[in-house]
């Protein structure tokens, strides 16, 4: 989403260092507007930021209110009529996807009431999700993910961090909760630990199931910008994912590395022995089996170069990579 500021109403630091409005009957009802969307009353809300509106038409708040509350107000009903469980969560995570190419088409808007509604939608969507993993017999990832997607999008990103890392105890390879657990790390804070944690998972989860990364839900910066270059790059929405580990490593974003265990180290040389005999297959799709390949040979040139210093096999690999692809391989190795 794009981000606007409110408009209406001044804002002051008190004694406490706390923004307040000041205390005039526009702002008041702007604030009462806006708390009104938090408790997910909607009608309510439209109803006064109607009353703003007719005041001064050229009010963003007011506009953007009636907006968020009108279109959630449409969805009372449908909400209502489902109890607190699985079908409302996800029904809730999905209307509000919805809601936001809504808010993003409807030209400029205030970040004020946007933010009002995500509190209470995805507070919402919490308890729904809780109440549906209450009733499972066993562990479910995806209840776990969309918990953790949750926390994310209210800005709780200790408590999504550890529901990701929770789902990933249950799926270790898992690039779709991989990739949200490494985003979650990295929104949690600056510290250059947490940093370096996130850049590695991000990496591992490249690795895995790329294809399965919903990308569109990243928000890490450097990431988000690597999608962006590989999409610029020509390819398409099923192949940005794959090709983007060799963007990253060109890019030298993937440099936190990793000991390999030994069984990691026999899964990667059979993934590549089945990778290069799938590449001469007539009519094999190159576009996403190549990349696959090319960032597989450069997890194992780490692993024999750094942990095993054994200069034959990096050379064989690299020279398999340059073989592969002339061009990657002068951007990783001599940039």
């Amino acid at each position: 989403m794009r981000t606007h500021y409110c408009t209406a109403g001044t804002w002051n630091m008190d004694q406490d260092g706390q923004l307040t409005f000041d205390d005039d009957p526009e702002a008041h009802k702007l604030k009462t507007a806006v708390n009104h969307l938090r408790l997910g009353s909607f009608s309510e809300a439209s109803a006064i930021f109607r009353e703003l509106f007719n005041v001064n038409p050229e009010n963003l708040d007011a506009r953007t209110g009636i907006r968020a509350a009108e279109f959630w107000q449409n969805r009372d009903k449908a909400l209502s009529e489902m109890d607190k469980g699985l079908e409302k969560g996800r029904f809730l995570k999905g209307e509000w996807n919805t809601f936001e190419q809504f808010v993003n088409d409807g030209g400029p808007w205030s970040a004020l009431p946007i933010e009002a509604v995500r509190t209470y939608i995805f507070t919402e969507a919490i308890h729904c999700f809780v109440q549906a993993y209450n009733s499972t017999m066993g562990p479910d990832t995806s209840l776990y993910y969309d918990i953790g997607e949750c926390y994310f999008n209210i800005r709780d990103f200790d408590k999504s961090a550890r529901t990701f890392e929770y789902a990933w105890e249950f799926k270790r390879n898992n690039s779709k909760i991989l990739a949200r657990l490494a985003d979650a790390y990295y929104a949690l804070s600056e510290e250059k630990k947490t940093r370096k944690k996130a850049r590695l998972l991000f990496r591992e989860a490249f690795l895995y199931e790329p294809e399965n990364i919903d990308l569109d839900r990243i928000r890490t910066p450097w990431v988000t910008d690597l999608i962006e270059k590989t999409r610029q790059a020509g390819f398409t929405s099923t192949e940005v994912a794959v090709w983007l580990p060799l963007y990253a490593a060109a890019a030298h974003q993937f440099n936190v590395k990793r000991e390999l265990e030994e069984h990691e180290v026999s899964m990667l040389s059979e993934q590549i022995y089945r990778l290069e005999k799938k590449l001469t297959e007539p009519g094999a799709e190159v576009r996403l089996l190549l990349p696959r390949l090319l960032n597989r040979y450069l997890w194992l040139i780490d692993h024999y170069q750094v942990e095993e210093d054994d200069g034959i096999k990096v050379d064989i690999l690299k020279k398999k990579f340059q073989e592969s692809d002339q061009n990657f391989f002068n951007l990783i190795f001599f940039k």
